[in-house]
């Protein structure tokens, strides 16, 4: 299986972490719940992180999803359905 790095962008850190997923079509649910895993931590400790982003780069190191936090808190107060909130294209962007 192919490994996907997952990079998150809180306040002024990035972590990175590595995963294998089946394909990147599984990159954005993935993002999305690692997303609502932190925002569920930083909730018990009261850090707003609501300005935090998460890129998912494939082996190439080409992006191949993004999802911010910040929609991640909306779709969870409007009461959509997981994984229906907008993800940003990616187009043609390259890890450095």
């Amino acid at each position: 299986m192919p490994k996907f790095r997952f990079e998150t962008a809180e306040f002024d850190q990035t972590t990175i972490s590595e995963e294998e997923l089946a394909g990147p079509e599984l990159a954005s649910p993935r993002a999305i719940e690692k997303a609502h895993a932190a925002l569920v931590a930083g909730a018990l400790t009261g850090l707003d992180q609501s300005g935090s982003v998460i890129r998912v780069y494939d082996e190439a190191g080409y992006l191949v999803a993004t999802v911010n936090f910040s929609d991640v808190v909306r779709e969870k107060t409007e009461n959509r359905p997981v994984g229906s909130l907008p993800t940003e294209e990616p187009g043609v962007l390259r890890s450095g």
